[in-house]
């Protein structure tokens, strides 16, 4: 290798690990604040090692609110919208991918277009609809919203259009039917935008604030964003609790981006290899 050559290749590994330690380094602050007290929390300017560590802080979690409540109530709701989002924007995406009928074009493009409306404009007849529903203050109010994904449905399309039609052929000349079809052969052939699609849809429903705080009232039903912001009041702020709570609650995260990461490349060095 060339000695120019070797100045680029150390100048983007200098850059992708500046870029790492950017990305990383507020999780080393929110871990090591989790063992910090209130004053030194507060204190300016601030310390970056604890003085103490505080093990403590992760034991009054547990006294000051129901923390495991909230977290399975997350896990449970987020895990079920990943599962039945993942199924429907297949199913929708391999339909408009591979079927033919009168309007297709007309009715992805407006549903595509559903997606220029901010958020915030769509809650308040959302809302409404959960009233009339009575879906408030259940546990449908925080799963079904979420079990459809338009830019799911999207990705979808866009990977399965990529798909030669010469394997849904032979899948029905070998006598697969369309489900046997989809599941069998179409399926395990979109791994790489399966994976993605996970990460995506389980970060916004396990993280999702808004729409619980709005629709759910009994604590019973809080999930783990919404148990987390009651740490902070106007009369009191138990930040070494938030930041205790912060780092557990990254863990599930973590795990699901570290498993979806995984199967995501090696769809992605599986796809190079066959081409």
């Amino acid at each position: 290798m060339s000695k120019n050559g070797k100045l680029g290749k150390a100048v983007v590994v200098l850059l992708l690990s500046l870029g790492a330690v950017t990305m990383i380094f507020p999780f080393i602050w929110m871990l090591l604040s989790s063992f910090k007290g209130q004053m030194e929390l507060l204190r300016m300017p601030p310390t970056f090692w604890p003085e103490r560590f505080r093990w403590e802080n992760y034991r009054e979690i547990f006294e000051v609110m129901p923390f495991f409540k909230y977290f399975a109530n997350s896990i449970v709701t987020a895990l079920l919208n990943t599962f039945v989002g993942i199924l429907t924007s297949a199913l929708s995406g391999y339909v408009f991918a591979k079927y033919r009928f009168k309007g297709k074009e007309l009715i992805f493009w407006i549903m595509i277009a559903c997606m220029m409306i901010p958020y915030d404009t769509l809650m308040i007849p959302l809302y409404k609809i959960m009233v009339k529903l009575h879906w408030t203050n259940t546990y449908l109010v925080l799963t079904i919203p979420f079990f459809v994904n338009i830019f799911g449905l999207f990705m979808m399309r866009q990977f399965m259009e990529s798909i030669p039609n010469d394997y849904i052929e032979a899948a029905e000349i070998d006598g697969c039917g369309q489900y046997k079809t989809f599941f069998r052969v179409i399926f395990p052939m979109v791994k790489p935008a399966v994976a993605a699609l996970v990460i995506f849809i389980f970060m916004g429903s396990y993280n999702s604030f808004l729409w619980p705080l709005i629709n759910v009232n009994s604590r019973e039903l809080f999930t783990l964003p919404i148990g987390m912001a009651s740490l902070t009041t106007d009369k009191k702020s138990e930040f070494e609790l938030l930041m205790a709570a912060s780092t557990m609650a990254v863990i599930p995260i973590f795990a699901v981006f570290c498993v979806a990461q995984k199967h995501f490349v090696a769809g992605l060095t599986m796809g190079g290899v066959k081409g």
